[in-house]
């Protein structure tokens, strides 16, 4: 078996970006920390759709909330309760961060999906399993890395709030892991930018011989739209301008 070709990110680059990237955000507050994005830019599109998790090392949601009509005898202090009416209309701050969602409930015509799903991030839980919170607290740590055509696609990997070296330690696992899943793994990256909604993309790495500012298929607008779509899925609500 061949060997894993080496890491070209400099973690001093990450470093950099994701200070820049969390001072922009202190200074522009907003009511729920907002989430931190890695866009990643390939040179060329897998054939086939695939799906694959990241796991990092600290989760990048904000919070963690917990939709039931029952109250577990061991929901520790972290996690807010929400009774079931609350998948209907989740609440903005609820929207960035992660929600668990007892596995017992099911919505009329929902087909067994939780309403409001798309609003967030949702998770179902056995609150009959005792480890249980060690599940949640697992899935809060993997995030989806999904593509299904073109060249870019966006990845949560932080939030606002968090400790710039947590945030590090996250963007650093992220790009290892996705370049080790994608096809030709880093030969196939183009560059790596980290960001939020609102801000300017930070650039982390950029191929020999390429361009940030350029993409093969010429198309300039693919990390704002990926971003947009990921945004989506992730239970963003844009604010108004």
């Amino acid at each position: 078996m061949a060997p894993a070709p080496a890491s070209r990110l400099r973690r001093e680059s990450v470093v950099r970006a994701v200070a820049a990237l969390l001072r922009w955000l202190q200074k522009h507050p907003t009511p729920a920390p907002e989430p931190i994005y890695l866009i990643l830019t390939l040179k060329a599109a897998p054939v086939r759709r695939f799906e694959h998790k990241l796991r990092l090392p600290h989760s990048p949601f904000p919070s963690m909330s917990l939709v039931s009509d029952r109250l577990p005898a061991d929901l520790p202090d972290d996690i807010d309760l929400l009774p079931s009416s609350a998948l209907r209309s989740l609440p903005a701050a609820t929207r960035r961060g992660l929600v668990l969602v007892d596995s017992r409930l099911r919505v009329p015509g929902g087909g067994g999906k939780a309403a409001g799903a798309k609003r967030g991030v949702t998770v179902p839980v056995d609150l009959s399993d005792p480890a249980w919170i060690e599940s949640a607290r697992e899935a809060a740590r993997c995030v989806e890395l999904r593509v299904e055509g073109g060249t870019c696609r966006a990845v949560r990997v932080g939030n606002g709030a968090m400790p710039r070296e947590e945030a590090v330690e996250n963007v650093v696992a992220a790009v290892e892991a996705a370049a080790a899943c994608v096809p030709r793994k880093w030969r196939n990256v183009r560059a790596l930018h980290v960001k939020s909604p609102e801000s300017a993309a930070l650039p982390l790495y950029s191929a020999p011989g390429s361009s940030s500012d350029q993409d093969g298929d010429g198309d300039r607008e693919a990390p704002k739209r990926e971003l947009a779509a990921s945004a989506e899925e992730q239970g963003r609500v844009k604010r108004p301008k």
